[in-house]
């Protein structure tokens, strides 16, 4: 069994409130700058929308359809901080939405990598016996009391993405891989973990990025998609919550790709549409 798409929501705040933190909240950052000959500067964050970690993880909980089953397994990736509440364990503090019950951690300091390092993690949970679902929560905020110019030049906004996943999805996680600096996109999709042997002209959509070109795949190769500017860890995530459906009816496999413009790491996510996947499980293991 693999882990599926069950629910992916992606949530865009588009209210922003007053930039305030607390003096403890102040003293932190102060604290955690001023090794680096950094300022705590309000100012910065002043024109941002002020959005927290937490209520980014609560807006897109709010957004999905319906009340979701407990998972197994809580997961929160981000690349990014959140200078607005470092004393608030997220992971843990979001259990409460569930009763309790899922075990809960965070994935960062992977830059965009984090995402497919947290589904790498919750296949590994899968196939060790330790969960059958799994709640993924991609979480990005943009303001900051310090010069961060890859955010402010960048014009970033916040955003979410909820992906959860289980036994009875619609895409089933077929392999997640990664590669060092100087990586080349155009080669990690090519062969990426978990495509199927028979694949044919116009099965796979490949989505990427925005920080690279748009990929040229050539008239006989894969169809390509990029989620447009914006976002950095959550980019692709966006693409799929808002097209898994669409991309159901008209693809066999998706790929997603990415590299990550501060460290040049590529990373890879290849998802095969259920319906699939199993009649070729149950082929390798001899059913009809």
């Amino acid at each position: 069994m693999s882990l599926s798409l069950e629910t992916a929501v992606a949530y865009v705040p588009r209210a922003a409130r007053p930039c305030h933190f607390e003096p403890d909240i102040l003293e932190f950052n102060q604290g955690v700058l001023a090794p680096y000959g950094m300022r705590f500067d309000p100012s910065y964050a002043a024109g941002g929308s002020n959005t927290t970690f937490l209520e980014l993880a609560e807006g897109v909980l709010r957004e999905a359809p319906g009340p979701l089953p407990a998972p197994d397994l809580l997961i929160v990736a981000y690349a990014l901080p959140d200078p607005h509440a470092p004393e608030k364990t997220l992971a843990a503090h979001l259990t409460r939405v569930f009763d309790g019950r899922p075990l809960s951690f965070a994935v960062s300091e992977q830059g965009l990598g984090a995402p497919f390092t947290a589904l790498r993690i919750a296949d590994a949970y899968l196939r060790s016996g330790r969960c059958r679902s799994v709640v993924l929560l991609i979480l990005e905020q943009t303001s900051f009391p310090y010069p961060e110019p890859f955010v402010q030049d960048g014009d970033l906004v916040d955003s979410a993405v909820l992906l959860a996943l289980g036994p009875a999805g619609g895409w089933e996680l077929a392999g997640v891989g990664s590669s060092g600096p100087h990586c080349d996109l155009a080669a990690l999709l090519d062969k990426p973990p978990g495509l199927p042997g028979d694949e044919r002209p116009g099965d796979r959509l490949v989505v990427t990025g925005s920080w690279g070109d748009s990929l040229d795949l050539g008239p006989a190769g894969p169809k390509a998609h990029q989620a447009p500017p914006g976002s950095y860890c959550t980019g692709v995530w966006l693409e799929f919550a808002r097209h898994h459906e669409e991309w159901r009816d008209a693809y066999r496999t998706i790929v997603f790709g990415d590299v990550d413009p501060r460290t040049g790491a590529g990373h890879v996510a290849t998802f095969t549409r259920r319906e699939r996947a199993v009649a070729d499980e149950n082929r390798r293991g001899g059913h009809p």
